[in-house]
């Protein structure tokens, strides 16, 4: 069963800056909380190509992933990982001279054994947790 999950944000901090630091693959161990690895195996102007591992309901899983990069959005895409299909997208717009308004949008299905035993309420406190750490990172640290 696809499963979406969506999160709209508005943050006083420059587009350029909030971009950075959603685009810095490597620094999300970081701040996503229960990721315990992040490593950039590939990276050019247009695409990333890295690895992050999580500990997650006493397991551990890890998801290799295509970041493809444009001038305003960030699309994920699974190469490797827990999931049958994930993608996702980060948009940052300006607003205001130093406002921005952060999108994130996922699109994925589980496979069918951990679909059916994960309750929606674990899934949905997973990517909560998740993006909540990357808020949490973008509002509270100083400009760079």
């Amino acid at each position: 069963m696809k499963r979406n999950f969506s999160i709209q944000r508005f943050i006083t901090r420059r587009r350029d800056v909030i971009y950075s630091k959603i685009a810095n693959f490597e620094n999300y161990v970081n701040f996503v909380p229960g990721c315990s690895s992040a490593q950039l195996i590939e990276k050019n102007d247009d695409f990333e190509i890295g690895k992050l591992e999580f500990n997650f309901l006493i397991r551990n899983y890890s998801i290799k992933s295509k970041n493809v990069l444009s001038e305003n959005s960030i699309e994920i895409l699974q190469i490797e990982g827990p999931f049958d299909h994930f993608e996702g997208e980060w948009t940052i717009k300006k607003f205001g001279s130093e406002s921005s308004e952060v999108n994130f949008h996922a699109e994925f299905e589980l496979p069918f054994l951990l679909d059916n035993l994960l309750p929606d309420k674990a899934i949905e406190t997973f990517f909560d947790k998740a993006i909540k750490g990357f808020i949490d990172e973008l509002v509270n640290k100083k400009e760079d």
